[in-house]
Parts: structure tokens; sequence; C-alpha cells
């Protein structure tokens, strides 16, 4: 099992996340890049948003990766698990030439009572911690 942080743009998503209503993530992308490959079952995702602290966690119930996708795969992605992944149509739009897709089903949400200090210092939206 390994541990994972997610940096999100907006503060809803993480509060989203830790209420429970969203609970699919869908991240994508142009070349091979985390989570893609290195997100697994009952991994542990720290969760964030761009500007914050780490506020809680939940943990992955089951992973499908996608490669050399098309925009019609990208649409039957959107069909298929849109409302769970609770993403905006500006970001199907924005994702529509990815080539990559890590579908992460989440579960057991859970907020910390103290925040965590961001142990990553770069701009990567997703960084594996611990293997």
């Amino acid at each position: 099992m390994a541990t994972h942080l997610a940096v999100f743009k907006s503060v809803k998503t993480v509060e989203a996340i830790l209420r429970g209503q969203k609970t699919l993530e869908i991240r994508f992308s142009l070349t091979r890049q985390e989570p893609y490959q290195a997100v697994h079952r009952d991994d542990i995702v720290l969760v964030k948003s761009s500007h914050g602290e780490i506020i809680g966690q939940v943990e992955v119930e089951n992973v499908l990766y996608y490669d050399k996708l098309t925009p019609e795969q990208i649409a039957r992605l959107r069909k298929e698990h849109g409302k769970e992944a609770m993403l905006a149509d500006e970001y199907w739009q924005k994702k529509s030439k990815s080539r990559y897709a890590t579908v992460i089903f989440l579960r057991r949400p859970e907020r910390f009572i103290m925040p965590l200090k961001n142990p990553k210092h770069d701009q990567r939206p997703w960084a594996k911690l611990t293997s």
C-alpha cells in the first residue's frame, strides 16, 4: 500500500471528496505521468487544494488505466463516469486530446482534525510519497 498526494485546484472539489459526494477522480495527461500506473487498489490519497494544507485522505477502491485515448473514448468515459467525477464541461473540453487516463474510484473519505504540512515542494498535481 502506497501513499499519494493529490492536489486539486478547487477547495470545493476537496470538500466534495471529504463529504463522500465525489466518489471518482479522473486524471488525464498527454504523457505517462503520475498517477498513471502509480496508484493501486487500497492505496491512500492525501488531499489538498492548490493553496491549502492537507486536510484529509481517501482510500482507493479500484483503478482503471487507459492509454492511446481517442476523443470518442474520452466522451465515453465522460458518459460513464461524469456524474461521479463531478468535472466541469471546460475540463472535459480541455482534456479532449489526452492520450492517457487514470480513473480512480474513491472510498472512506476522512477529514483530519489538524491539517498536515505539505511534504511536496513542486508544482506536480500528483505525487507518490511512499511505496
